[in-house]
């Protein structure tokens, strides 16, 4: 099955808080974060994102990978033609209304927010896994639990950064009691059934739509690799 990473969309939370700021210096242009930067070609832990889904895709046992973009980024579809990742142009209209056009060709699909800067292909891996022990073809729906997303950061007086609440969801939805974390990741198909395959992965649940939540995402990128340093 095709992966699809979804690069298209106008990114107007990002922008639209980034433009209430004051500016922020020549290198949040260059890609770390400033209002003038696509989502995908933002950097996170010295990566950009695009790439960052790319690799994970790349991780997995998805057969192949394009990347959909829109009018509404040309910067990214310029980058991703330069790296020789191959590309898809959607209408651009809105998220349900590109995902039926790439149903149009495919009839089944991996589809993979290019925001999830902790995305790993074995996440992919147990997504396709679920989709194929199904006996009905129904969506499958990536998800974590809210309740065990990670902390975002908030600044101190003398700028220390101390865990407060938990990083904010793009979307929840209720299944079975327990309100669930929509990640990003789906098996989409035509049909209008979806069943959730709920990981126990708190990193999954973070995604990048706000300045704020670049921020978590930076911080928890450091912590991230400074655990990994702890166990090797």
């Amino acid at each position: 099955m095709i992966a699809i990473i979804l690069a298209g969309g106008k990114g107007s939370r990002m922008r639209g808080e980034g433009e209430k700021k004051e500016k922020k210096g020549r290198e949040e242009k260059k890609g770390r974060g400033g209002a003038e930067t696509e989502k995908a070609l933002i950097k996170i832990g010295g990566q950009r994102l695009i790439d960052s889904a790319v690799e994970s895709v790349q991780a997995s046992r998805a057969e192949g990978l394009l990347v959909a973009v829109t009018r509404n980024t040309p910067k990214t579809a310029e980058y991703c033609e330069l790296v020789n990742y191959g590309t898809v142009k959607t209408p651009g209209e809105s998220y349900h209304a590109d995902l039926g056009f790439l149903l149009l060709r495919w009839p089944a699909f991996v589809s993979v927010a290019c925001d999830i800067p902790f995305l790993q292909g074995w996440h992919l891996n147990a997504l396709l896994d679920a989709f194929s022990h199904l006996r009905s073809c129904v969506s499958v729906t990536g998800a974590v639990p809210l309740d065990i997303l990670p902390r975002g950061a908030k600044g101190g007086e003398k700028g220390e950064r101390a865990r407060t609440k938990r990083v904010t969801p793009s979307y929840t939805f209720e299944h079975e009691g327990k309100t669930l974390v929509s990640c990003g990741i789906n098996v989409v198909t035509n049909s209008e059934d979806s069943v959730p395959l709920v990981f126990s992965d708190p990193l999954l649940g973070v995604n990048v739509n706000t300045r704020e939540d670049l921020e978590n995402a930076q911080d928890l990128v450091v912590e991230h690799l400074e655990h990994l340093k702890k166990v090797w």
